[in-house]
């Protein structure tokens, strides 16, 4: 297919609610819609920049994002058409996200999709394990397999490399706190940083 058209697109949707209109064109095209992330999902339907589990995924996997327009586009041609003219932007919460996260050159979506598309996955070879300290993590596995990782649920052996050792500012206790002392432990808001940026800022996260 031209660029800008998958055969078969795989959507999903985050921050509003899809139309059952919406989801006919979907099906009625040829294409997939799926409730929940997975990572045969091409296509994230989405109407604003939120750092919601799905667009962060989407973003490490590489995935297009765009708006609503793009279904009523199909619609009106009757085939999937180029989404690229599609592509979200969302300058005023991509900028508040910038100053948020003191990203000094700024940060769009495109350049991060790009970033993906020329690098490959962010996690590549990488394990990740999160301290007991993190606490909300339900979203953090489905993350770190989006981004080509491996998710660890117990402490990695010392000859297990490379290995992202991620925590809170908190300590829960003092086994955390003891392994803190040896290794080199970052803040968790690293990684869903990076999930949208596409880039481990890891000497602005570190902890110990």
């Amino acid at each position: 297919p031209p660029p800008g058209i998958v055969e078969r697109p795989v959507f999903t949707v985050t921050g509003l609610d899809l139309k059952s209109a919406d989801r006919h064109i979907i099906k009625e095209l040829g294409g997939v819609f799926r409730g929940d992330w997975s990572a045969e999902v091409t296509h994230l339907l989405a109407d604003t920049f939120r750092r919601t589990a799905k667009l962060m995924c989407a973003v490490c996997t590489g995935a297009r994002i765009v708006t609503p327009d793009y279904l009523r586009a199909c619609r009106e041609a009757g085939r999937f058409v180029d989404d690229r003219q599609f592509a979200l932007q969302d300058a005023v919460c991509e900028r508040a996200f910038a100053r948020k996260h003191h990203l000094m050159g700024g940060f769009t979506l495109d350049e991060a999709l790009e970033r993906r598309h020329t690098s490959g996955p962010l996690l590549k070879g990488v394990s990740v394990y999160c301290f007991p300290s993190v606490v909300e993590k339900h979203d953090l596995p489905h993350l770190v397999a989006a981004a080509g990782g491996t998710w660890l649920e117990c402490f990695p052996k010392p000859a297990q490399n490379p290995v992202l050792l991620l925590a809170e500012r908190e300590v829960s206790g003092k086994e955390e706190q003891q392994s803190r002392k040896k290794y080199k432990v970052y803040d968790v808001e690293l990684l869903r940083e990076a999930a949208c940026t596409q880039v481990l800022r890891k000497k602005a996260w570190r902890l110990s």
